[in-house]
């Protein structure tokens, strides 16, 4: 696709960033099949495996553009038109196909490779994040052809390789996390994530020059209307927020008061809130906790949405400015 990536380290809850996709067996050392690589083992050696373990893995790299969450790839009406979410169930389907499941990988169900396939401009680089934000470094979703090789990284919900992606919470976390990957700016960042739900999404961060917070992420993009939000860093709105937003042809995110904006990502108003505003701008709904020093929310909200709040968040930091 051209563009640079985005990278981002984080621990526990993620020590991370995605690489772009290649061929599965290529990465670990073999040129056949994703078969050829280990030996296959029995689906019910992964159905009950704990949410989220170990998120920790090696650094990678990661770079969704702003134009995929455009296009609602993860909308319910989408989803359900493929089998992969109906109307009488909300929770996407496995990701795996049955029978597929190696120590290393497995090769991706039809149902997602059909939805992939009708949009790859959009969704190949989705299913990229897909496989960062659920499943572990060291296993690859392969397309059916094993031209398409889709790494994991953070390992949150290594169950939904061989069942659904079940409940609310789950979806807003899945979310969150794939929001925290957008870069449209095409730059390269070094980034730590902390999130609430103990460990290890609450652990500090490894890198003790993490400290400046950059932005929180949050929303429900497997809604029938999609949700995707963007939360400044401290003292006023993000105008621009970097590389979540702009582009070389401009912003990609909506003003939370435009309701008229066709883009998808929404950039609310600040963590903690401008004084000179009297808090009004202020999207964290209560008192950052500290963790080794990095300060984090643990609950936003928008004025698009009177009432509702998100608790299965990001809270992203850097490197001081240079």
């Amino acid at each position: 696709m051209g563009r640079r990536e985005i990278e981002i380290m984080a621990k526990g809850r993620f020590e991370q960033l995605v690489s772009r996709f290649g061929w599965a067996c290529a990465v670990v050392g073999a040129s056949l099949s994703l078969g050829a690589c280990t030996n296959v083992e029995s689906d019910a050696d992964f159905e009950d495996v704990d949410e989220a373990s170990s998120a920790i893995g090696p650094t990678g790299t990661n770079n969704i553009p702003p134009s995929a969450y455009d296009s609602d790839p993860l909308a319910r009406p989408v989803t359900n038109s493929f089998g992969i979410t109906s109307l009488a169930t909300a929770d996407p389907m496995q990701l795996c196909k049955g029978g597929t499941v190696t120590s290393t990988g497995c090769i991706l169900k039809s149902q997602w490779e059909d939805w992939m396939s009708a949009d790859e401009e959009n969704r190949v680089p989705m299913m990229k994040g897909i496989a960062k934000c659920a499943v572990a470094a060291g296993f690859f979703i392969t397309d059916s052809t094993g031209e398409l090789s889709f790494p994991g990284q953070w390992n949150l919900f290594p169950t939904w390789r061989l069942n659904r992606l079940d409940g609310q919470a789950k979806r807003e976390r899945m979310s969150a996390c794939l929001i925290s990957l957008v870069n449209g700016e095409n730059q390269t960042l070094d980034l730590c994530l902390i999130g609430p739900g103990a460990s290890p999404f609450s652990d500090g961060c490894d890198d003790p020059i993490m400290t400046t917070r950059e932005g929180g992420y949050f929303g429900d993009l497997f809604a029938a209307s999609p949700t995707a939000y963007v939360a400044g860093p401290d003292a006023a709105d993000p105008d621009t927020n970097g590389r979540a937003c702009m582009t070389e042809n401009g912003s990609y995110c909506c003003a939370e008061g435009d309701t008229s904006c066709t883009h998808r990502i929404v950039l609310a108003g600040a963590i903690v809130g401008s004084p000179q505003q009297g808090f009004a701008n202020k999207r964290c709904n209560g008192e950052l906790v500290d963790v080794d020093g990095n300060a984090f929310c643990t609950s936003f909200f928008s004025t698009r949405e009177p009432g509702r709040s998100y608790t299965n968040v990001f809270t992203s930091f850097m490197p001081p400015p240079q």
